[in-house]
């Protein structure tokens, strides 16, 4: 299991219906709309992480802010503690 240093959080995203592996031409200057925001689960948090930040914790991020990291074993996806706006209840 990774553990996260540093103020990071390791999460879950949740799944989208898109396809992303279907390719769509657009006119050059054209670009794929997508939200700023993104509802992640916490999966794990750096002990550097103030509260009230928990694990098991959904939380609203900065979607462009989402580090995606694969080292062998599977992708993990990684936020950094000042990226996360809020906690939803």
């Amino acid at each position: 299991m990774f553990k996260p240093c540093n103020r990071y959080l390791l999460i879950e995203r949740g799944t989208t219906n898109a396809q992303e592996d279907l390719i769509i031409a657009l006119p050059e200057g054209s670009f794929k709309a997508e939200s700023r925001y993104e509802k992640v689960k916490v999966l794990a948090l750096s002990s550097e992480v103030r509260p009230p930040v928990a694990v098991g914790d959904e939380i609203v991020v900065l979607s462009h802010m989402i580090e995606e990291v694969d080292f062998g074993s599977g992708l993990i996806y990684l936020v950094m503690e000042n990226h996360v706006l809020g906690t939803l209840e």
